[in-house]
Order: C-alpha cells, then structure tokens, then sequence
C-alpha cells in the first residue's frame, strides 16, 4: 500500500498542465500558424508558415499533421528512453515533416516555395528535449530565470556570430527576416536538438515570433510565471503582443510543469 501511495503522489507530482492559443494578429489578413498538444506523448508543437498566398498555413498544417501521425505511431513509454533514442525520434520527425512539405510543394505549382518554422518540444520526468529549425523558440523559466533553449535560425542571428563581417555596412545589408533553416527546404544538417533539466514548477513558452518579435523577455516571463493557469498564461500573451501591434500572427503554447 505504501508503494502504492508513493507511486500515485509520483504520477500526480509529474502531470503536465498545458494550453494552446493562436490568433491572427492586426495586420496579417490569414493566420498562418498552426499548433498541436499531444498530452498522452508530452509532447508539443508550434509552427509558422511562409510562402506565398495560403502555402504558409499549408506548409504549417501539414508539418503539424505528419508529425502529429508520426508521434502517434510511437508507444508512449518508448519515448521515456535513453536522450539518444529520443534526440534520434525528434529528428527523424522533423525530417520526415520535411520531406512531406517538400514533395507537396513540388507536385503543386500554387504551393511551391511553401515552408514553415517548427518547434518540437517533449517533456520528460527530468529532462525535456526540443528539437526545431527556424525561430519558432522554446523558452524556460525556471529558478528566477527566463532561458531561450533553441537559437534562432535566422540572417541576424548569424552575424551576431560571424566575426569577418567587419563592416557594420555590410550587417545592415543582411536581410535581417530570412529564416536559414525551415521545414520546406532541404536540410543541409539535421534540426537543432537541445535537451534540459527541468524540475517541477518550471514552466516552458513555445511561441511563433510573432509573440517574442511584440514583446521582451521580462515580460514573457512576468506573463507565464504570475498567470493562474496555462489557458490564463496564453490569452494574455496574445492580448499584450495586440496591444503593442499584432504586426504577426501570434501562436503560444504555455506548460506548467
């Protein structure tokens, strides 16, 4: 009985307690992103379509469905495995979402071009893992402090790195919007993969740039720590990233660990 007491409070300890919310924006005039919750896997999804007219939301909604269906596939205990199993799961997702996106395109004139940014997020006992491409970002805010987990794909994350580009002329030519890696286009390298403690109390952000580009971090993270609840967490989110513009569409997906 009491091994049966200390499993059950163990269980209790480790539910999740999630929300997702997307909205339009004010100036977009479709919302191109898409977002999914898988509860029974832990695992959840936030994505950010580009291309032309509606293959932005086509490229998100599909990446979305294929990996939804191929997460699905997998029993949930075998994704409690060892880092390399899932690290080797997430990536082999993202690619399959990848190779789907591209052929749809290929064999649609009216779709070609499509891609979308894609953050892939599991959470574990005492690790949660991420996998992405683009600057669709995870962050955590644990022990006081706001992390952003995944690094922006992106021209101007680049050059901040890039130490022969001398000339402030030539950063300021740099697109500073091109995404450099994106579900849609052929992976040169695999997604990006980061794994990291976590611990209960901790509460993890999945969110479009369209939220991160409308307001800073210190209030993110005033939002996702002092909300009652997920749900609470993501209305406020899209209502503040309105407030200042809405100049994107606005996708969040709150946790609470």
């Amino acid at each position: 009985m009491i091994n049966f007491l200390k499993s059950f409070f163990k269980y209790k300890s480790q539910r999740l307690l999630s929300a997702g919310k997307t909205d339009q924006g004010l100036v977009r005039t479709q919302n191109e992103d898409a977002y999914y919750i898988m509860n029974d896997q832990r695992i959840f999804l936030v994505a950010d379509g580009m291309g032309g007219h509606k293959a932005g939301e086509v490229a998100s909604k599909i990446a979305i469905e294929t990996l939804v269906d191929f997460f699905t596939k997998i029993p949930a205990k075998q994704l409690t495995k060892s880092v390399e199993f899932i690290q080797h799961t997430l990536i082999t997702g993202l690619r399959q979402a990848n190779e789907t996106v591209i052929k749809m395109a290929t064999s649609d004139p009216n779709l070609r071009g499509m891609g979308c940014t894609l953050v892939a997020c599991l959470i574990g006992d005492r690790v949660f893992h991420t996998c992405h491409v683009g600057d669709t970002r995870c962050y955590l805010a644990q022990d006081g402090k706001f992390i952003q987990i995944t690094h922006d794909h992106t021209a101007i994350a680049a050059i901040k790195q890039d130490d022969t580009l001398d000339s402030t002329k030539e950063k300021i030519m740099i697109n500073r919007n091109v995404v450099t890696k994106a579900i849609g286009h052929i992976f040169k390298e695999d997604p990006e993969y980061n794994c990291h403690p976590i611990r209960q109390g901790d509460r993890i952000l999945l969110c479009s740039d369209g939220l991160w580009s409308m307001l800073d971090d210190s209030e993110l993270y005033t939002i996702i720590t002092t909300a009652p609840t997920p749900t609470a967490a993501t209305t406020q989110l899209i209502e503040r990233a309105n407030a200042e513009g809405g100049r994107d569409n606005i996708t969040a997906v709150v946790i609470f660990n």
